[in-house]
C-alpha cells in the first residue's frame, strides 16, 4: 500500500468529481451517480459524536486530508455540530484547501422531531443558516418515527403500554405514516427550489420505502443512510435498495460505535478482532479497520467514517490500494452467524431507543 504521505499528495492533487463503482473506486473524488445525475463521493467524514468543541477542527483536517464529502445532521452534538462544519467549510474556501462550494458534496439530515411540511422545511431552513450555505448536497430524513415527549423514557411504563407510548400528539403508530409522506413532500419541495441538490432517507427498512413509494412524487430516494456491518449487513435492504437504484450508505461500518463493552464480549469481541478481518489486514499489510471499509465499498456502500484524529482520518482514506478477494468477503461476511439466530443483537446503534428495531414501526 503507499504511504500516508503519498496517499495524501495523490488526493490534493485529484480534485473533479469523477464516476466509478464503489468497489473501483481509486480516490475520495470518485464518485457513485445519484438518481437525479448528482454525483457523490463513495467515502466520506462523519460528524456524529465529534462534539460542537472538535467538530471545526476535525472536519477541517478532513477537507485538507482530500476528503470531499462531509456528513452531518441537525441533531448532532446537540445541534451545535452544524455551526461548527459551516465554520470549517468557509475556514477552507478561504484557505484554498477548496477551490469552490462546488468541489464540495455536504450531507446533513432532518431530525424526526420536525417531521410534517412546514416543519421539516423549517429544519432545513435552520440547517442552511448554521452551515452558511444556500444549499446542501444531501438532505436525509434522519429517522422514519416518531419525536418523543421525554427523553425520561421508563422500561416499565414502555412494558406496560408499548413502544409508541412517550411518542408526541400526532407521531402515533396510527398517524406517522402520513405524517412521514408530508415530510418528504417537503423535501421535494426543497429539491425543486434547489435548497437540496438530492434527497434520501436514513434508517428506513423494505417496508418503510414502500410505504413512502405510494406518496412520493420523487422516486427513487437517492440514499438510504443506514446501520451495516458484518454482525448487520443489512442483505435484504441492500438488494431492495439495488433493484429500485438508492444508494446504500453505510454508518457504523467498523461495527457500530454505539454498543457496550458487554455487549461485544457476547458477541465475541469486536470486528476489529474478529480473525477474517485481522487475517485480510496481515495479508494486504491494512489495518482492521481499512479491512472493514474495504468490505463495505466492495458490496457497493458508501461510507462515512469518522475520527477526530488526523493519522486516523488518513487511514480510513487510504483504502485504495488493495482489494479483498472473494474468499475474504465471504469469510468476514460469515461472522455475521454470531447474531443469525437474534438479529436485534446485530444492531448495535440507537440501542436506546425503545424503536431502534424499525421494523416495528409502521
Amino acid at each position: 500500500m503507499a504511504t500516508s504521505e503519498d496517499a495524501t499528495a495523490k488526493r490534493q492533487r485529484t480534485s473533479a468529481f469523477r464516476v466509478a463503482t464503489a468497489a473501483t473506486a481509486t480516490s475520495l473524488t470518485d464518485c457513485a451517480k445519484l438518481p437525479n445525475n448528482v454525483l457523490m463521493p463513495w467515502v466520506g467524514f462523519g460528524t456524529y459524536r465529534l462534539g460542537a468543541g472538535a467538530a471545526k477542527a476535525a472536519t477541517l483536517a478532513a477537507l485538507r486530508s482530500g476528503y470531499r464529502m462531509i456528513d452531518t445532521a441537525y441533531i448532532y452534538a446537540g445541534e451545535k455540530c452544524e455551526p461548527e462544519v459551516g465554520k470549517a467549510i468557509h475556514a477552507a474556501l478561504a484557505d484554498g484547501t477548496l477551490g469552490s462550494r462546488d468541489e464540495l458534496f455536504v450531507v446533513t439530515k432532518h431530525w424526526r422531531k420536525f417531521h410534517g411540511y412546514d416543519a421539516a422545511l423549517g429544519c432545513l431552513r435552520r440547517s442552511l443558516e448554521r452551515l452558511q450555505l444556500d444549499h446542501v448536497d444531501l438532505w436525509l430524513m434522519h429517522w422514519p418515527g416518531p419525536a418523543w415527549s421525554t427523553m425520561n423514557r421508563k422500561t416499565s411504563e414502555l412494558e406496560s403500554h408499548g413502544a409508541w407510548h412517550y411518542a408526541v400528539a400526532g407521531h402515533g403508530e396510527q398517524d406517522i405514516q402520513a405524517l412521514r409522506a408530508e415530510t418528504w413532500r417537503a423535501m421535494e419541495e426543497a429539491l425543486r427550489l434547489g435548497q437540496a441538490r438530492s434527497i434520501g432517507v436514513s434508517n428506513f427498512t423494505v417496508a418503510h420505502l414502500e410505504a413512502l413509494k405510494q406518496t412520493a412524487r420523487v422516486w427513487p430516494p437517492a440514499v438510504n443512510q443506514v446501520e451495516c456491518h458484518p454482525l448487520y449487513p443489512q442483505t435484504e435492504l441492500r438488494q431492495y435498495c439495488e433493484r429500485e437504484g438508492i444508494v446504500l450508505q453505510a454508518y457504523a461500518a467498523l461495527g457500530g460505535q454505539d454498543g457496550s463493552k458487554a455487549k461485544w464480549q457476547a458477541l465475541g469481541g469486536t470486528l476489529l478482532e474478529a480473525a477474517p478481518v485481522t487475517a485480510a489486514a496481515t495479508a494486504h499489510e491494512a489495518t482492521a479497520a481499512q479491512v472493514l471499509l474495504r468490505w463495505a465499498l466492495q458490496r457497493e456502500c458508501s461510507i462515512t467514517p469518522k475520527s477526530s484524529n488526523a493519522g486516523r482520518m488518513e487511514e480510513n482514506a487510504d483504502l485504495f490500494g488493495f482489494m479483498l478477494s472473494d474468499e475474504e468477503m465471504g469469510a468476514i461476511g460469515e461472522l455475521a452467524a454470531r447474531t443469525a439466530d437474534e438479529p436485534a443483537k446485530g444492531r448495535l446503534c440507537w440501542r436506546t431507543d425503545p424503536l431502534r428495531m424499525l421494523d416495528a414501526i409502521p
